[in-house]
């Protein structure tokens, strides 16, 4: 994980970069290399792509506010896109029957936090270090048979092999609740039944050894409690899905050439 503060480092091209163009118009390779270093991925392909198309969209929405006699100059691009944004695109608000029937529908989405009572044995191995993660499995999996044998033991056997500072206290966690352990953790806890864990539990760290003493679920909210938070949501949908739709209307009407345009509703870069 970088340190807090610095810059983006740009990815280094393994490939003539490729050339660009607008109705006409080149991307400079300069403009394309540094966009490079705000789009993250493995594949350097992607990377290329994804700077492009956010290049493309960018320059599509400069135009369009030039058009419409908007001023583009250099420190006044970003007010400028904003002013067309907004003059542009239109949506309508959701209706309270539109955030009532959104509650109705996705009542998972509107409970307490669950919390769940657990006991564990954390085996340190990092991340990356994939033998010793293999060790590790392979003890964690004798210690689960040693405590299904005799449960009694997880005290035990949490003081002699866990990294965990909770060993002092049998390897206890406590209740914990949504947000207050790793997400890699949470996502394999919350799916699993009471009891003992018959594998152990990845994560960043290394292998756990997961006793879930006792999981109490979520409870309703009610809908006075969430209407904000909902018509703020849908409000939300609504302007990114008409933003989405007035640049995909200006991709259909500009002459592109050098990139494919893959465009979906996650990859909308301006």
């Amino acid at each position: 994980m970088s340190s807090c503060g610095s810059a983006p480092t740009a990815p280094i091209p393994s490939a003539p970069l490729p050339e660009i163009k607008v109705n006409g118009v080149a991307i400079s390779e300069s403009d394309l290399a540094n966009e490079l270093q705000y789009h993250q991925h493995a594949n350097f392909d992607v990377v290329v792509q994804q700077s492009a198309q956010a290049l493309v969209i960018r320059q599509l929405l400069l135009d369009e506010a030039a058009k419409k006699s908007l001023d583009i100059s250099k420190d006044n691009q970003e007010e400028a896109l904003q002013k067309l944004l907004a003059d542009s695109v239109t949506y309508d608000d959701p209706t309270k029957e539109t955030c009532f029937r959104y509650f109705e529908n996705n009542p998972d989405k509107f409970k307490t936090a669950p919390l769940m009572e657990v006991d564990h044995i954390l085996l340190a191995a990092a991340k990356d270090d994939f033998p010793s993660r293999e060790v590790a499995k392979k003890q964690a999996m004798e210690i689960i048979a040693q405590l299904k044998n005799d449960p009694l033991l997880f005290p035990v056997l949490a003081k002699q092999f866990s990294a965990c500072p909770s060993k002092e206290t049998g390897g206890s966690l406590g209740q914990i609740s949504k947000g207050q352990t790793v997400p890699e953790f949470e996502r394999q806890l919350a799916l699993m039944p009471q009891g003992l864990a018959d594998k152990p539990i990845e994560s960043r760290y290394g292998l756990h050894v997961v006793n879930v003493h006792r999981k109490i679920e979520g409870k309703p909210l009610k809908y006075s409690m969430v209407e904000d938070k909902i018509k703020g949501y849908l409000v939300h949908r609504a302007s990114h899905l008409a933003i989405q739709a007035f640049i995909q209307n200006l991709i259909e009407q500009a002459e592109i050439e050098g990139v494919k345009m893959l465009f979906a509703e996650d990859n909308i870069h301006i």
